[in-house]
């Protein structure tokens, strides 16, 4: 086994797209069936099964039916329209149907909408998407202070044991969420993907989730050809602090590699950028389960 190998062993990945997601044109190479095997001889310890559409709950027990296999598969709902919107019922739905993660708003986000991240995608994929009432979630004031809409569903998510991820809602947003989370001892707040363009969040709002126990969330799209180099990465990692980092794929491209692999290269690329074995493993394992509320 080699070094990039052993990276791999009991990492957790909290966000990892289904087939399908977007189209039948988009079909990944490899669906779970196929490399959940793969994921297992790898040492992978657990994935999240997200879609930007419908909630996965009702297809991970099929996709376990059709394969054996070590690996934990999560469950998630993300509150976008399609499956409900932010509303406790959904949430509720999710853990008693046996998900495990919620996800906030991605393309029904209103900061996804304004910076125009997947909303903006979707107009380019299906025709009648700029048909759809699309809401424009929000869940801040105008003092930035957390609305009550957001402080239940950290109630339920809490209830539940769910752990609860920030969608594609802004920094700002999330930043209240952390605060919120800390004030009622919620433990499972990880924002998604801040240094991404349509979220943009500064490294010193990052440090102040870090400091009040939310988590934050760091993808290999972020190394993606053209994108941020690995050095620069690592080091914005260091100024927020790696206790609080964790290291997700969001793999979703069809021109990808299968999940297990692409978190190999990303892990690979992350200890190439300067993170030792150590500190690779924080990220990618140790951080994940107490997002997940794991030993």
């Amino acid at each position: 086994m080699t070094l990039y190998d052993e990276l791999l062993v009991g990492a957790i990945d909290l966000h990892c797209h289904i087939d399908l997601e977007f189209s039948g044109n988009e079909l990944k190479r490899e669906p779970e069936a196929l490399w959940l095997p793969k994921a297992e001889a790898m040492g992978v310890r657990g994935v999240v099964l997200k879609s930007h559409w419908w909630p996965t709950v009702n297809v991970v027990p099929y996709i376990l039916a059709s394969v054996k296999t070590g690996v934990s598969l999560w469950s998630s709902v993300v509150l976008n329209l399609s499956a409900g919107g932010p509303s406790p019922c959904v949430i509720e739905a999710c853990a008693e149907l046996g998900g495990k993660v919620v996800f906030l708003p991605t393309w029904s986000a209103r900061n996804d909408i304004l910076r125009k991240g997947f909303s903006h995608r979707l107009q380019s994929i299906y025709k009648h998407f700029g048909k759809v009432e699309n809401p424009g979630y929000v869940f801040t004031n105008d003092k930035g202070q957390l609305l009550p809409e957001g402080r239940e569903i950290i109630e339920c998510c809490k209830a539940y044991n769910l752990a609860l991820g920030t969608g594609h809602v802004s920094w700002q947003e999330s930043l209240a969420f952390a605060e919120t989370a800390r004030d009622m001892g919620f433990k499972q707040l990880f924002i998604n993907h801040p240094l991404t363009g349509f979220i943009g969040a500064p490294i010193d709002a990052l440090q102040r989730a870090a400091e009040l126990g939310a988590f934050v969330e760091t993808c290999w799209n972020q190394l993606a050809p053209g994108r941020m180099d690995s050095p620069e990465l690592v080091q914005k990692l260091r100024a927020i602090g790696l206790k609080q980092v964790v290291a997700s794929t969001d793999y979703f491209r069809p021109y990808s590699p299968n999940p297990p692999e692409l978190m190999r290269m990303f892990l690979g690329m992350l200890y190439e950028g300067g993170l030792s074995k150590e500190e690779v493993k924080q990220v990618a394992c140790t951080n994940p389960a107490r997002v997940m509320g794991l030993e």
